[in-house]
Formats: C-alpha cells, structure tokens, sequence
C-alpha cells in the first residue's frame, strides 16, 4: 500500500479517470516513486515489497511470470502490464507461452506504480484476468528545469562489482506549453554463479541500458498531447543454477545460457477536457527482439550408443555397424548445445474512450481498442565448443543441429463500457462490459529436423482459430462515512485461446481456446486515524476450461503446446496496513493467502503428468507477507539520518500441478530482509546510504524446473546472496 502524501491522498487512475486512493472500490495497492526511491527499488521485481498476492517468478531481466491471486498458467499472460498507457507484451517463444517472458525497464523516475488486484477485463482487456500492474512515470514540467542523479555500487559475496546510473533532466523549451524530459540508465550486473564444470566464475554478469525521451504539449489548458520513446536493451548471462550440484549457486552447464533483449516503445496519447467529459487517444508500438538461449545438452548425454541409435535413428529397430558408426558421432556434437531462439514482437494497439469527469453521481467510461500482434520465432539447435562453453555462429549451417521457424498472427479488437452511479447517499453501484473478438493465425516450418526430438523437415503449415463474446463486472459500494469504505464486486476476466506451433500436429490438437473465470469479493477500505490506514479484502475466483502445458506424445519428443483440461478455484484474502505514529517514522506490512487448486480432474488424452482435483496451481504460495519500517531523525539543521528495514516471507510452492509428475519440484520457503541506513538532507536534494540486501543470506529460490530438455536436472533462480552495496543521490 502506498504511503501516504502531504495532504494524505494519493490519486489514482485505475478506473481511467482519477480518484482517491482510499475511495476506490477495488483491491489496489499504490506505491509513490519516493517510497521507491527511499527504498532502493528502481527494479520490476521489486513492486511485490509492497503488494498482498503479487508474486514475480524471476528468471532474469526480460524473463519473468507475473501473477496476481495465484492465476497463473501457460499461454497468454494473466496480468495486463502497461508503462503509462502503453501495454508490453511477451514473446510467445517456442512454448506459446508469452505470460513467461514480460519484459520490464527500470524504475527510476516514478510517479506511482497501481497493482490492481482480481480482474480488469472490462477496463484493461484480456491479458488482465488475474489483475494489471500499472507504472506511471513522471512527465514533463513546462515551468521548470529538474534533473536527477542516482548510482549505485554492489558487490555480492562469492561475486564480482556492480554498480548502475540513471540520470534524468526535465527541460522547459516553451514556457507552460512544451516541456522534455528525458531518463537514462546504464546497469552492470554484478556476477555470483559459477560453472563448476568448465571453471569459469561469475557467469552470469551482464548489462543493461536505456531510457526514455518524453514530450508534452499543452497548447491550451484543455489539451494534452503526450509522445514517449522508451528503450531498454539486456545482455545478461542466465543467472539460473543446478541444485543437483549440491552447491549455492553453481552450475555444471556445457553450453551457454542467457538472454539477449532489446525492447522499443513508441506512443502517442492525446487529452481533450471538456466540460463533461475527457477523449483521450492513445497509440503505441512495441517493437522487441529478443534471443532466448538454455543449455539443453543434458537432454543428449547417454544416447551415444546403440540402444539410442536404435530408438531415435532407427524408430526401436536395432542399428546395423555402419548406422551406428554415423549415429554416435552425430549425438556426440550435441553434448555441448544450447537451443538458441531469436524472436520479435511487433505490437500495435491503439484506444479511444471517454470518461466522465466524476464530478457528479453518475460517472462512465466508454471506449474502443484494437490490437496488431505480428510474432516471429526461430528456434536453433546450436553447437558449441565443448571445452569453454562458447556457442558457434549460428549463421553457418554446420553448427546447428535443428532449425524451425513459426510465426503467430494476433488480431484483436473490443469494445467496453463501464458505468456507475450513486443511488442514495454513499451507495454506488457499477457495471462494465467488453465485447471482444479475435483471430489468430500461426503458421512455421522445419527447414533441418532432430531425430531426437522426433522432428523432420516440413514445408511450411498453417492454422487460424477465432472467438469472441462478452465479459462483465458488476460493483457495490458503501461509503459509510468518510473514513469507511465497503465494497462487493464480481468480475468477470478472460484469456485469448489460439492455435499451437507445433508442426505436424493433428488437426484435433491443433487450436484450443479461451479460459475464463469469475472472482468474487467483498473488501473494506479505512482510515483508523490520520495516517493510519488499514484495507482488507477476501475473494473467491472459479476458474474454467483452462490452458494447461501439455506435450506432444512420441518418441523421444519434448515439444510444448497449450491445451484446455480441467477447472481451479481460488480462495484467498489480503490485508494492507500503513501508519505513521511518530514524527519521522513510517510502518507498513500487507498479508497474502492464497489457496489456489485444482477444483476437477484435468481430462485430456494430451496433457503428460495430468493434475487431479485438489492438486495446487503451480508457483502459488499458499502465504505471503512483507513489512517496512522507516525512520528519519534531524542530525543538524542541514542533514537528517535515515534507517529503513524491509523484510518479506514467501511461502512454499510447486513447480508444476501433478504430484505424481516426475518432474515436480518444491520450491521451499523463504525469507529476504533488507537494511539501508545513511544521510540525506531535509529537502530530498541529495543522500548516501549503505544497505545490505538479503541480510541473512538466504537461499531464496522463487523458481525450480525440470524437463526432459533438462535430462531431468533443476534449474534452479534465486535471489542474489548477500549483497553489500554504496547508494549516492543528488537533485537539482
């Protein structure tokens, strides 16, 4: 939850009009970019700190699951993101899975960030079934020069320096009419993973830089025109370990691992006020490249001989001498191999709506949106030398042992209303609905097969699938005096279904489409006293028909595809409180419970380790739960000192649905404590801090996997060990 500001509101957006924080009926937490700021937090992943049931499944920069109330499943993602008014999209990567990869940029130079909780369907669109996480950065000021300054310098135990930059200058060019402001970042990431196999140290070190460039017009007071480019670029080796080495952050890897990302925004927002109402205008495209590379030599160790070159050369019948003198070779090469997967994702999305001004009983918002989603995936085999790791160059055919390429077309178009109106004094009642519909077109072909995945050339093939329908929210609220807010919803949210990549599959398996589901919820919103702020909310959400991972049967095969099999319900409540009892110190903590379970069998001739009635939803903890303290003291007139705690428990999850799936891990329990103490002045110019992230240097892993692409070995994401680090800050 959001600390307070001067006046002790904080205004928010979430409903696409503004309104007071508190006096929002809906589950919504709101983070100020000085809280961030005073806690050090400029990264994506940083926002669960201060959200009930948010949970970032982080494999690296560019690679994480976001998931709001444990709803989360393979396919489209779960949780609209959006940077202003811009969505971001993953790549669907060679799984169709696009929820796995959200990209992020930094947050340096934040308004607010609004985690808005349960579905958003109606508002926010499709990828907003679970909930929407929105960031709002500062925007030009036509009657003022700003700038900033922030570095940072790290070093974690057992790893190499770290140290990032961001800078930003805000520049009048005409005088109340036309202001830039532009940000910039560069991060080095500080190295902790070492490959003990091929003794190289610090493996996954990296960088990042980008920025943003925003211009706003104003040439009268009712008219707003916003244009932003926003750029990040990552270079980062995969940070990801193997717990069967029986070593903390140690992998035995043969071949390399990370991600190349480069993600372009460009938007276009116009604001007309009148008397009644506000037209707002956006457009945005979303332009991302992106190479995704793991280390699949594992899946191959052990098949160099003749029962291999049986099974997989040979389909089960025994090699005669001169098979499998060519076979054993040619498995040999893959020893040290990577899938390596160049892909972009062009995006076009465009909206228009109305909103009333809320100035009186009866407020509205009406709209239209349109989406042009153009993917491409290639996905290589790719060699490399077995004594440093180093992959070959994919341009030359000879280092690649697979090449497929898909491309997926996404077409979507909606159309949405949401009103509500004051019956009697502070009892309001709201109902939305969006009609959408879309088309979705994949298409690919294998242009060199791998006999060990069951794969052979194929010409070029093509699907399309298309649906469409309505969803709806309906909302009671009660204001039951100024500082007592009591509410009632249930929200309707959806997900697009498709068409998979896999070529050559049966006509049958080929689409399948949209789940959806129902969250029901009750909540109260309240002001114990100036300052004090206290929310509570409890909810229910009944899951259908939903899109599963599933595999492909055969042979040696290990290609993913999206089926529907089964139902889950959700169960869960969220408590956020906030207060400031002294002078100087501030408090805040927020509790999560989530039990998220499969509510009937998953039934399905195709989903490999089938979930059962009762089995938990993959990465959902069943409790989560985080606590700041702040405190700010007057050292002399011109100095104040700052000390600051944040701590957060995350409960034990599992990585896939099936207890009796071979590839099952527990992922245990954890907890991250952070400590940050130094010196700023009392008008926020300028600080130097220490801190020390993970104080007590805990094994917090948040991801484990296995598959056969894995040779069955875990993969294993944690945070960082204990990091020491230098925090120095000016304005101007």
């Amino acid at each position: 939850m959001a600390e307070p500001v001067e006046d002790g509101e904080i205004v928010v957006t979430a409903l696409k009009r503004s309104t007071a924080l508190q006096d929002t009926p809906l589950a919504i937490s709101a983070v100020t970019g000085d809280s961030l700021e005073r806690g050090g937090n400029y990264s994506f992943t940083n926002l669960t700190n201060n959200t009930p049931s948010l949970r970032i499944v982080d494999s690296g920069p560019g690679n994480r699951r976001v998931i709001l109330r444990g709803v989360t499943a393979a396919g489209e993602p779960t949780v609209g993101v959006y940077y202003d008014e811009s969505p971001v999209s993953g790549s669907v990567g060679t799984t169709s899975d696009s929820a796995s990869s959200t990209p992020d940029l930094r947050l340096f130079d934040v308004a607010r960030a609004e985690i808005l909780r349960g579905p958003q369907g109606t508002l926010y669109g499709s990828g907003s079934m679970g909930g929407t996480v929105r960031v709002i950065f500062e925007k030009p000021k036509a009657d003022r020069w700003e700038g900033a300054v922030n570095a940072n310098l790290i070093s974690p135990e057992g790893g190499d320096l770290g140290y990032s930059l961001d800078g930003m200058v805000n520049v009048p060019i005409v005088d109340d009419k036309v202001a830039l402001r532009v940000v910039g970042n560069y991060n080095r990431f500080a190295g902790y993973v070492d490959n003990v196999r091929l003794n190289l140290k610090d493996v996954n070190d990296g960088d990042s830089y980008g920025g943003r460039a925003l211009l706003r017009l104003t040439p009268t007071d009712r008219l707003t025109i916003d244009g932003a480019v926003y750029y990040e670029k990552v270079a980062t080796d995969s940070s990801r370990w193997i717990f069967e080495t029986g070593q903390r952050y140690a992998t035995n890897g043969r071949s390399e691992s990370g991600n190349y990302d480069e993600n372009r925004i460009y938007s276009g927002t116009v604001r007309y006020d009148f008397d009644a109402m506000t037209l707002t205008a956006v457009s945005t495209y979303f332009d991302r490249h992106r190479t995704a590379v793991g280390d699949v030599s594992d899946t191959f160790i052990g098949r160099d001989n003749a029962a291999g070159c049986a099974r997989y050369r040979n389909r089960n019948v025994a090699c005669s001498p001169a098979q499998l003198a060519a076979y054993i070779p040619d498995t040999q090469r893959l020893f040290a191999s990577s899938l390596y997967q160049p892909q972009s994702v062009k995006n076009w999305t465009n909206e228009l709506r109305l909103s009333s001004l809320g100035d009186g009983p009866f407020n509205w918002t009406v709209g239209v949106y349109s989406e042009d989603r153009d993917t491409v995936v290639r996905s290589t085999l790719l060699i490399a030398d077995p004594a440093t790791g180093e992959l070959r160059d994919y341009r030359n055919p000879a280092n690649l042992g697979y090449d497929r390429t898909i491309f997926d077309y996404l077409k979507q178009k909606a159309a949405f209303a949401e009103a509500s109106y004051e019956v009697v004094d502070g009892l309001t009642l709201t109902a939305g609905t969006r009609y959408y519909e879309y088309k979705k077109r994949v298409g690919g072909q294998i242009d060199l097969g791998q006999e060990h995945y069951s794969s052979v050339v194929t010409p070029y093939q093509e699907a399309r699938s298309t649906e469409d329908g309505f969803i709806y929210k309906f909302n009671a609220s009660w204001e039951v005096n100024p500082d007592l807010l009591v509410y009632a919803q249930a929200a309707q949210g959806f997900r697009p279904g498709g068409v998979n990549q896999v070529i050559g599959l049966p006509a049958a398996l080929a689409a399948y489409t949209s789940d959806s589901l129902w969250n029901y919820e009750a909540g109260v919103k309240s002001t114990l006293a100036r300052g004090v702020y206290l929310n509570v909310a409890a909810y229910r959400i009944d899951w259908d028909n939903l899109q599963v991972s599933a595999r492909t049967s055969g042979t040696g095969s290990v290609f993913g595809l999206i089926a529907n099999a089964g139902a889950a319900k959700i169960e869960g409540a969220e408590v956020e409180f906030s207060a400031r009892p002294l002078e100087g110190l501030s408090v805040g903590a927020n509790l999560g419970y989530t039990n998220a379970r499969l509510s009937e069998d998953q039934v399905s001739t195709v989903v490999s380790a089938t979930g059962r009635e009762g089995d938990r939803l993959a990465f959902v903890p069943k409790w989560s739960a985080s606590a700041t303290a702040e405190y700010s003291w007057p050292v002399s007139d011109a100095i104040e000192g700052l000390a600051r705690l944040d701590v957060a428990h995350t409960g034990s999850s599992f990585s896939t649905l099936s207890a009796v799936d071979t590839f099952r891990r527990r992922v245990d329990s954890y907890e991250l404590a952070n400590l940050r103490g130094g010196v700023q002045s009392p008008d926020g110019l300028w600080g130097a801090y220490l801190f020390v992230n993970n104080l007590f240097d805990a094994a917090a892993i948040n991801s484990k996997s296995s598959s056969s692409n894995t040779g069955g070995l875990t993969l294993t994401y944690s945070a960082p060990p204990r990091t020491y680090g230098i925090n120095l800050m000016r304005r101007f």
